[in-house]
């Protein structure tokens, strides 16, 4: 897997390649073979199921540990974020008498939700599209806006640790209680540079003191079109790395 995805790098970015495209059979086949057929060539699933499956899976045939930078995936997409656990809390925001339990847990990407898309329509019978912010996607890792979990647990987050390189997934599937999958089609808007994610960070001393960066640039984006069973996803590049 690790050989394959190397060859189809240095493919895409060879300044002798005279063909306006490149194939990416070989690394599909490794990857079909290296994921026990989870992913099979022809067969279109879900491309953040993939990244995550493929960012592991080359850490690990690298060589790498659970150690933090065991590898060089983890040196550059890995980040931190601290979790906050108030067990108990009842009402919109934590009563001090809730049990409180923090800890910090590593992270290749962040996935943020987005608004759920109103039911009524416009004047002429149309469906209203909302938009929003990236930046109110991420209010969830402000470290104060509260997301109740099932077992009715609050959690708060917020970043210790940026990555190099940070992987934002915007969550627009999920399944209803006839189990079919729904589309969000919320409009994200984010700036192509300096998003500022100093706002959504509670970083270290060190840290601090070596003025560690807190913007990003968009480099590279993945769209999805249509239906969710039957739609098509198309990639982006931006700004080259």
């Amino acid at each position: 897997l690790v050989k394959e995805f190397g060859a189809l790098v240095r493919k895409i970015w060879s300044p002798s390649n005279f063909k306006g495209q490149v194939s990416p059979h070989e690394l599909l086949q490794a990857a079909m073979n290296a994921s026990g057929n989870r992913f099979k060539i022809g067969e279109q699933t879900d491309p953040m199921d993939f990244l995550a499956w493929l960012l592991n899976a080359l850490h690990t045939h690298l060589g790498g540990t659970k150690k933090p930078g065991s590898s060089i995936i983890h040196r550059t997409f890995q980040g931190f974020v601290k979790v906050t656990t108030h067990t108990g809390a009842t009402g919109q925001e934590p009563s001090e008498d809730t049990i409180l339990e923090s800890k910090e847990i590593p992270f290749l990407y962040l996935t943020v939700d987005v608004p759920p898309a109103p039911l009524f329509k416009d004047a002429l019978e149309r469906n209203i599209i909302p938009q929003v912010p990236l930046f109110a996607c991420l209010t969830k890792f402000d470290g104060q806006t509260c997301q109740e979990m099932m077992n009715g647990d609050r959690r708060q987050y917020v970043i210790t640790k940026l990555p190099k390189y940070l992987i934002v997934h915007i969550k627009r599937f999920s399944k209803n209680t006839q189990h079919y999958i729904e589309k969000n089609p919320t409009i994200v808007n984010f700036p192509v540079r300096n998003l500022e994610m100093g706002l959504y960070t509670q970083l270290s001393e060190e840290d601090k003191a070596k003025g560690i960066n807190t913007k990003y640039n968009l480099m590279s984006s993945i769209q999805h079109d249509g239906a969710p069973e039957t739609g098509s996803y198309r990639a982006f590049l931006h700004f080259p790395a």
